[in-house]
């Protein structure tokens, strides 16, 4: 972990004696129990997309059914883990019971992630996915924003987080196929004034879940429209089903 970060981490959890995400049992030394680390370890483990990051069942693939179909307007996508677990419990907390304080050891994880990625050193600036007016209104706080000031913070790098709004209210993207969160989104982002902010640079675009990718397709495609450069993702947990190619 960043020494930076990991004091922030330690400022916050100084002796709580389970884990941060399961509350099961810990090392004194440590934050996340050995289960939940191993699940994230197993993950990082397994074929993904060289795109999406989705898993995939076949290690000769390189890339999902989808990607191959129609590559995204992403450049690359990376997670921390599988939306499962304690790692589902941790982003559960956060974002929906107040938990602001697990942000530093969610970020943490966050960051791991982006040093083991080569490409991710191409990052210029730390662009948070926002939620609506409304849905921000309602929780208080933009879950992603709290991610990304952490993140942003160790890695040295502007954080825009006013660069982009959802200036439409959609309904939540929760049992929806992947088409229906395709129309749901349309239009639902638009870069703010003055868009010289990230025109040409590379862009760190943070949520919290990858699902179906169609969130972060439509920031990225308003991104890139607005004239940004490449658009790496990094989310908290992957919900993607693994790939079958039966049908590819």
């Amino acid at each position: 972990m960043h020494p930076l970060l990991e004091a922030l981490v330690k400022l916050f959890f100084p002796t709580h004696p389970g884990c941060q995400l399961c509350s099961g049992p810990k090392g004194d030394s440590e934050l996340i129990c050995p289960s939940c680390r191993g699940g994230l370890v197993a993950w990082a483990q397994q074929p993904q997309c060289l795109i999406c990051g989705r898993p995939l069942g076949d290690r000769q693939q390189q890339l999902c059914p989808a990607c191959r179909r129609q590559p995204p307007p992403f450049d690359l996508a990376r997670a921390v883990g599988p939306y499962a677990g304690g790692l589902r419990q941790g982003i559960h907390l956060l974002k929906y019971k107040g938990r602001k304080s697990l942000a530093p050891l969610l970020a943490s994880l966050m960051v791991e992630i982006i040093q083991q990625q080569p490409p991710l050193g191409q990052v210029e600036a730390v662009v948070p996915v926002p939620l609506s007016r409304q849905r921000q209104w309602e929780r208080g706080y933009n879950q992603a924003e709290l991610l990304a000031e952490e993140v942003a913070r160790v890695l040295q790098l502007p954080l825009l987080k006013d660069v982009l709004i959802k200036h439409k209210e959609t309904p939540p993207q929760t049992g929806l196929s992947r088409e229906e969160r395709i129309q749901n989104l349309q239009d639902a982002f638009l870069v703010k004034a003055p868009a010289s902010a990230i025109l040409g640079k590379n862009l760190l675009l943070l949520d919290d879940v990858f699902t179906t990718g169609s969130t972060v397709s439509a920031v990225a495609r308003t991104l890139k429209d607005a004239g940004a450069g490449k658009i790496f993702v990094i989310t908290l947990a992957n919900a993607g089903k693994q790939q079958s190619f039966d049908q590819s």
